[in-house]
């Protein structure tokens, strides 16, 4: 009997070992890489450049530019290529357990300003751009909202 509770409590602790494992290197991020002037003016956005996460197919970037890289895992490397300067950057970064996207400003790691990732929502996005959300709440698709549908053919 005390010999098949410890074989139990083992294989209950192998389990949950791996339920640990699986949750951090199987999880899903989206890494918004943000091309930007800082908003005071700390650092300027980067006049080209090529970034690669991890060894994912590089993007180009120019100012004001934004886009994503989908990542599994939670450490990464970030590579950022400089078109005018001719050098090239690497930095490894972990991610937020619990944060789905984040926001990778180029500029402000290049700059050394921290920190150079920030968790990200869209609702966080909306009131940056000072955008009032209760008039976004409902959308409408397939054109204006006033027009008739058409009678099907019979």
């Amino acid at each position: 009997m005390k010999r098949k509770l410890i074989v139990r409590l083992i294989l209950a602790a192998v389990y949950a070992a791996i339920l640990v494992l699986m949750l951090v290197t199987g999880r899903r991020h989206t890494i918004l890489i943000d091309n930007a002037d800082a908003a005071d003016g700390s650092y300027v956005a980067v006049e080209g450049m090529e970034v690669m996460i991890n060894r994912l197919e590089s993007s180009e970037y120019y100012p004001g530019d934004r886009d994503k890289a989908e990542v599994k895992g939670q450490r990464h490397r970030i590579t950022v290529e400089l078109f005018m300067e001719g050098r090239t950057e690497q930095r490894d970064f972990t991610l937020p357990f619990g944060q789905d996207m984040v926001l990778l400003s180029v500029p402000a790691m290049l700059a050394g300003v921290e920190p150079w990732i920030q968790p990200f929502t869209v609702r966080q996005e909306q009131q940056s751009l000072g955008e009032d959300t209760e008039s976004n709440q409902s959308l409408h698709f397939g054109g204006d909202i006033a027009e008739e549908p058409e009678a099907l053919p019979q």
